[in-house]
């Protein structure tokens, strides 16, 4: 059952090239940046990313040791927090760096190939970046899936991970798979030579811009009527004040002209209830049953916030 079926694809690690006889594959990292994500590291200097790619290689290495049995947890001992995570999760290695192709155009290794505990695959890509970039994870997870199940005809992903390593921590993160449609979209794009892609994450749901468009229009009229509103509001404030200046001087607490009615009340006191220091205190620990039936929970829905797009600097 978890025998996988080897491809006849060759990886150059040197020159880091698939290649089928004397036809050479792309690797599916080439095609996302080319389609999906052209500018992931625009502003970035190759030396950084030089840099960040040796630390990445030197960890995906250790790690394929100590998945191969040539490295013990003791030898990967600065990786712990990898072999914590990795326990932790009920994780099981089956291989790493497995080779998936659809024999045609594209090729490209899965990081490692692991069981969980109730022996389903999960494919796991290891990143050391500083932060994940969720969406990426997922068109790479999804076409190693994609690829993985059609090389293993009679073997199913049961999920996607990401392990990210970083400044000695390791988190195992969930990555959702997209449909097999989207990635046969992308793949299709490249093979017939496409310059760009009809991201399908990036299509908003039926009417959402029409409704979009209207919250803006309706916020830029709310945000003038306020502007209006905090002035006139401010001025009121002023001559209120002026108002009662002016008749405290006179020991008056009420008049009533022709113009208006002034009445100023008496200042007073009301008292507030601070449940969250009474609920710190020392009488409501020692003995919180007493006060369950005077606390109910409210709930409150959760916030929606938009924020409205910056209008684009004109040329």
């Amino acid at each position: 059952m978890n025998e996988l079926i080897q491809s006849a694809v060759v990886f150059n690690e040197e020159q880091h090239t698939y290649t089928l006889g004397d036809k050479q594959l792309s690797g599916i990292t080439t095609i996302i940046k080319q389609l999906v994500f052209p500018d992931m590291y625009k502003g970035i200097s190759q030396a950084v990313l030089n840099k960040a790619a040796e630390r990445g290689t030197r960890i995906h290495n250790l790690i394929q040791m100590w998945v191969l049995g040539i490295l013990s947890n003791e030898d990967i001992a600065e990786l712990q927090c990898f072999l914590d995570a990795f326990t932790a999760a009920s994780l099981i290695s089956h291989a790493s760096e497995y080779l998936v192709s659809d024999n045609e155009s594209v090729a490209s290794s899965i990081d490692l190939v692991c069981l969980d505990a109730e022996g389903n695959f999960v494919l796991c890509d290891i990143k050391t970046t500083s932060v994940l970039h969720t969406e990426y994870l997922q068109w790479q997870l999804s076409i190693y899936a994609y690829l993985f199940e059609h090389q293993n005809p009679t073997s199913q992903v049961g999920a996607l991970k990401a392990i990210h390593i970083r400044d000695n921590k390791c988190e195992i993160v969930d990555v959702e798979r997209l449909p097999d449609e989207y990635v046969e979209a992308l793949l299709n794009a490249y093979r017939s030579g496409a310059e760009s892609f009809d991201n399908p994450l990036n299509k908003l749901p039926e009417g959402l811009e029409n409704l979009l468009n209207a919250y803006v229009e309706n916020d830029e009229l709310l945000s003038y009527i306020k502007m209006v509103y905090d002035h006139y509001d401010k001025r009121k404030k002023e001559i209120q004040q002026a108002v009662a200046d002016t008749m405290r001087g006179q020991n008056l607490s009420k008049i009533e002209t022709g113009i208006a009615k002034v009445t100023i009340g008496k200042d007073s006191v009301s008292k507030k209830f601070d449940f969250k220091a009474f609920a710190e205190s020392d009488i409501y620990k020692k003995s919180p049953k007493i006060y369950e039936p005077f606390i109910s929970d409210s709930v409150t829905a959760g916030r929606v916030t938009i924020t409205p797009a910056k209008p684009k600097a004109q040329s």
